[in-house]
């Protein structure tokens, strides 16, 4: 994760040194990283939840320690001959661990939930310029849930599913230079849930 990381940032300060001098207008390529909490509640959380409360109430134990990762995403955009619309796609990652704990309050086991999204998107600006541009953002896709739960005694399992995916940004807000731009956005869905935000290349 790290190295993928320091290649995205390498890749994004290489473009934005290219393309300095650009225009906006001019720029019809974006790469965006972003970071967001909240996600994973579509399709899986609702589920999970409520196999939550039965596990609780017919077991006598529920889940604790809580330890979410957040978003990671990965976005790009091609913008077409009218620079204010959009088509791309969207890369998120994601996981969640919880501990298990019985009715004496002793934990006996945990387990791991990593979410993997893929989604086309559209995106349009409202206002695109030189320095600063608001726009909306709707994508469509599917998660891939890899689980994975083990108790103290040695059993473990592991399952996988397909969830349908979807981001819905009603209002994006993004400031800088031309070609590199730190942004805000409020909407819900895998990439995360009221606010998030960061960096993003145009070249």
């Amino acid at each position: 994760m790290k190295k993928f990381l320091m290649m995205v940032v390498v890749i994004v300060m290489t473009a934005a040194s290219v393309n300095a001098q650009n225009k906006v207008e001019d720029l019809r390529h974006e790469i965006g990283v972003t970071y967001g909490l909240g996600a994973s509640l579509v399709g899986d959380g609702i589920g999970n939840g409520l196999s939550n409360g039965i596990f609780d109430s017919l077991m006598g134990r529920r889940w604790v320690n809580q330890k979410d990762f957040g978003t990671l995403s990965v976005e790009y955009f091609y913008h077409l001959n009218d620079p204010r619309a959009a088509l791309g796609a969207i890369v998120c990652y994601s996981q969640t661990g919880e501990d298990v704990e019985d009715i004496d309050m002793k934990i006996v086991g945990s387990r791991m939930r990593k979410y993997f999204t893929l989604m086309p998107s559209f995106k349009y600006y409202w206002v695109n310029k030189d320095y600063f541009g608001t726009y909306s953002k709707a994508a469509l896709g599917v998660t891939y849930l890899n689980y994975n739960e083990e108790n103290h005694v040695g059993a473990s399992s592991s399952d996988s599913n397909l969830y349908f995916a979807w981001q819905a940004s009603l209002i994006g807000i993004e400031a800088g230079i031309p070609n590199l731009r730190a942004f805000l956005e409020v909407g819900a869905g895998e990439q995360g849930v009221i606010y998030f935000g960061g960096i993003k290349v145009k070249f």
